[in-house]
């Protein structure tokens, strides 16, 4: 298992558009499986999700499918990836 904790603060994420950042994590392969979660909620018609974008990197993408924009706030999240022999 490697894990990182995090802060992340989004950019204003406009109507149903996402926004993207990269967070490293050491030992993080492609098609190791990953979760990221912010430690606070996220705001309301916010969803997320994670995946390893390359070595040792993983990339959180927040979607707004709202009808407006939406400023996240900055917040800690809590990444981990599974290793596997």
């Amino acid at each position: 298992l490697a894990s990182a904790l995090v802060s992340l603060d989004f950019p204003l994420i406009g109507a149903n558009l996402v926004a993207e950042l990269t967070i490293t994590v050491l030992e993080a392969r492609s098609g190791d499986p990953v979760i990221a979660n912010p430690v606070a909620g996220l705001e309301a018609g916010l969803v997320w999700c994670a995946f390893i974008s390359a070595d040792n990197t993983v990339t959180v993408r927040v979607e707004n499918s709202t009808a407006g924009g939406i400023d996240p706030a900055a917040r800690n999240w809590r990444v981990m990836v599974w290793k596997f022999p």
